[in-house]
């Protein structure tokens, strides 16, 4: 296989998306075209009406429903996946295999195992893998790592993340499949805690230890609605993430303590960063982009062209799924920790 990376001559990324739902209409299609350097030029969805009736919404000229057509399209640089996760690790490897880059929805995979076997596949074809952990692009989470670098509050020593989802969706309704465990590998820690795990990580290095509880508690579906973990990362900070589905607001908060101040940005999609130290405090603002992903498909444009790494790259994926899956195994709910020995 060609390797296909470094080709700064490229005019524009031609990007095809992969699944047509929630997601994709809300956000991702039009990142794809707003992006600097990208064109969405084909999409697929199983389902010919709503398929059809997508592509003429975002203009996109060429519709397929079949995912192995698209791929099969020469005029297909990189593909964008944006399907339940059971699809992630299968489609990867066929867009590998055809010379395409691939930037995946979050959670990368439902296992380890299956984020092993897509990093494989695209470092076998010569191709970029980039996970869409947009969060990473926000201004305030650089600003916040600029200030823990520079060691605004001293040295970090704990880290509380809060984040929760009212999810009142019912069985055979878009996105239901975020509940059902065969289809999206977990429930509120997957989907939610996916993301906040990502920045913890991010802020403070990878896992050393963590201890979880996980349960369903007043929901009618088989996955967690309710999942605490307590994280030792390997800077040495302790954290806390707690995730929820089923309640009446989607709280959202981050708080990290230092020896010398204390950071808090609530809600975290706000951008309001609180400062305090030992000197006073402040107040700042750093809004996200009116569209979440536009920052995240114009750094993996970039990276295509100049034959660079994407800011969040297919194995620091695996490092977030890596977190979930010891936490299932910690907290007894080995019906999904098992993937990873398949």
């Amino acid at each position: 296989m060609r390797n296909r990376l470094g080709d700064a001559r490229m005019a524009r990324l031609r990007w095809g998306l992969i699944g047509c739902g929630d997601v994709a209409r809300k956000r991702v299609a039009e990142a794809l075209q707003r992006a600097k350097g990208s064109e969405l030029v084909a999409a697929c969805r199983r389902d010919p009406q709503a398929l059809e009736a997508f592509c003429r919404e975002f203009d996109v000229p060429r519709g397929y429903c079949d995912a192995e057509e698209l791929l099969n399209d020469e005029g297909v640089d990189a593909v964008y996946i944006a399907t339940p996760v059971v699809y992630h690790e299968p489609l990867t490897v066929a867009a590998a295999q055809r010379g395409k880059h691939v930037l995946v929805e979050k959670p990368m995979a439902r296992s380890t195992a299956e984020c092993d076997r897509m990093i494989a596949a695209c470092e076998d074809a010569g191709v970029l893998l980039g996970v869409a952990y947009y969060r990473r692009f926000y201004p305030v989470v650089r600003r916040i790592e600029e200030l823990l670098e520079g060691g605004a509050i001293g040295r970090p020593l704990a880290a509380a993340i809060v984040t929760a989802n009212p999810f009142d969706l019912r069985p055979g309704e878009e996105g239901y499949w975020r509940v059902v465990p065969e289809l999206g590998g977990g429930g509120a820690l997957m989907d939610i805690g996916s993301h906040r795990i990502d920045l913890l990580l991010h802020w403070f290095g990878p896992l050393e230890d963590v201890k979880a509880h996980v349960a369903t508690v007043a929901a009618e579906y088989e996955c967690e609605n309710c999942a605490s973990l307590t994280m030792r990362l390997a800077r040495g900070v302790h954290a806390q993430l707690l995730c929820l589905f089923g309640t009446p607001g989607d709280p959202d908060s981050c708080a990290i303590w230092g020896t010398a101040g204390q950071l808090e940005c609530t809600p975290l999609n706000s951008g309001t960063l609180r400062i305090r130290t030992q000197s006073g405090e402040r107040i700042e603002r750093h809004p996200p982009a009116s569209n979440y992903n536009v920052p995240l498909v114009e750094d993996f444009v970039d990276a295509v062209r100049r034959g660079g790494m994407p800011r969040v790259t297919g194995r620091e994926g695996r490092e977030t799924n890596r977190v979930i899956e010891r936490a299932y195994r910690e907290a007894g709910m080995r019906w999904r920790a098992d993937r990873s020995n398949r």
